[in-house]
């Protein structure tokens, strides 16, 4: 029976060798997986936050690409108004009473087409006044130009400045040809002229 005993208690020992052995394999396959799990979650976690982190510093790169070509823009800018300031202040000083004096027949002559009118009367500056021979020049141009026959009177009022203002009789309409004016709507072609040598 002592044999019986140690066979019963050798194949208990055994079946919880077994069990134990059994239980330990399962439990580092646990582990394992679990240990596995972890790893692959954890790399794709850090997969994840890389690609924020290059998506990120994309963004500050395209930033950064942005400001400096807004701030390039701005300097751009600044130095189109410096120089069409250092242009505009040139040409006023070339823009005398004798110069202007030489251009009233022709600019005499645009503002009566501008108008499109038959009869109207000249007002001009102090400095460079328009003359009865200015206007008779202005006639004969707006006739060789179009063949139209038109009658200008000098008007008694001044302007300031130099240069023309051209009304009809009543003053319902008129254009101004004042060299202020002229340079004023000629400053986009102006300052795009300095914009391509910048």
């Amino acid at each position: 029976m002592a044999q019986g005993d140690n066979r019963l208690l050798d194949g208990i020992i055994e079946q919880a060798d077994r069990s134990a052995q059994k239980k330990i394999e399962d439990a580092t396959a646990s582990a394992q997986a679990i240990l596995s799990e972890a790893e692959s979650r954890s790399e794709a976690q850090k997969e994840l936050l890389e690609r924020e982190l290059e998506q990120k510093l994309k963004l500050i790169e395209l930033r950064l690409e942005t400001n400096k070509a807004s701030a390039r823009r701005r300097a751009i800018l600044a130095e189109v108004d410096e120089r069409y300031q250092a242009v505009m202040e040139r040409v006023t000083e070339l823009f005398d009473a004798k110069t202007v004096s030489a251009h009233l027949p022709q600019w005499i002559a645009e503002a009566t087409l501008g108008l499109d009118l038959k009869e109207a009367k000249v007002a001009s500056g102090r400095k460079a006044p328009a003359t009865e021979e200015h206007l008779r020049e202005a006639e004969r141009l707006i006739h060789a130009a179009t063949g139209a026959e038109v009658t200008l009177h000098l008007e008694s009022r001044h302007v300031p400045g130099l240069g023309v203002v051209v009304s009809s009789m009543d003053e319902t309409v008129s254009f101004n040809n004042q060299v202020e004016i002229r340079l004023r709507r000629f400053d986009r072609v102006i300052r795009s002229l300095i914009q391509e040598h910048v």
